[in-house]
């Protein structure tokens, strides 16, 4: 692998994790402590899974902004793991892969691959690539944020952190706000203390944690139970249910 040029003084980068998280899937440490510069380079938080069923483990655990995958692993073929990501994620995969030819890059992108990488790749292009993607995603983000999500009688500005039922307006403190805005882009689905923790917070669950109690006692006391509801799910999480508009 060649080394990566220091970037000039006038283009700093972005601190580690400013753009979010990134899961690489590979299971030689050598290479595992390369992708790590590559996405701290990015701007990015590097998480490590060394095979397919590790990485589906933190897949289940939470959510991630891009996912760097090894087409090697030591209990599957990564292109197979793609294919199990896509059933319930567009979340951007980056494949490195010494099986370069055409065939294997139509192969992999044709199965749900954002990017197809050679080994040995270059630090410098891919912490490039990276961050171009993560960038990108914010935008859509941003973008997707500046429009009211509206669900029954409830409506909900994430850019301004607005609430509003049947007119009434309230702007919620920030990790409330969070916790709403990701209960409702998941509506209907089980959301585990980790997964909540990690939007509200932006760190991981530990045992004794009470904050993501905390905020939703704060919501249900906001949100009347007829217009939605935020569920307890035993030994599982939470999920949130919404009532129909009236007629």
């Amino acid at each position: 692998m060649s080394t990566a040029r220091t970037p000039p003084a006038s283009a700093p980068e972005a601190m580690p994790g400013d753009l979010g998280d990134v899961l690489c899937v590979e299971d030689d440490p050598v290479v595992q402590i390369a992708l790590g510069d590559v996405v701290r380079r990015a701007g990015a938080c590097q998480h490590i899974a060394a095979s397919a069923r590790e990485a589906e483990t933190h897949l289940e655990r939470r959510t991630f902004d891009l996912i760097v995958l090894d087409r090697r692993l030591p209990d599957s073929d990564g292109l197979l793991l793609i294919q199990s990501i896509r059933r319930s994620s567009d979340c951007p995969v980056i494949v490195l892969s010494r099986m370069g030819d055409t065939q294997d890059r139509i192969l992999g992108l044709g199965l749900g691959a954002t990017e197809y990488v050679t080994k040995p790749f270059s630090p410098a292009d891919l912490s490039s690539r990276i961050r171009f993607m993560l960038m990108d995603r914010a935008r859509q983000r941003a973008s997707d944020r500046s429009q009211p999500i509206t669900r029954g009688r409830l409506s909900f500005l994430p850019v301004s952190r607005r609430l509003s039922i049947d007119g009434a307006t309230v702007f919620l403190p920030p990790a409330e706000a969070r916790l709403l805005l990701v209960l409702l882009e998941n509506e209907g689905e089980v959301l585990t203390r980790d997964d909540l923790t990690q939007a509200a917070c932006g760190r991981d669950w530990s045992p004794g944690d009470r904050t993501v109690d905390v905020l939703i006692a704060r919501l249900r006391k906001r949100i009347p139970q007829d217009v939605a509801e935020i569920v307890t799910v035993h030994r599982a999480g939470y999920l949130l249910t919404i009532a129909p508009a009236h007629p």
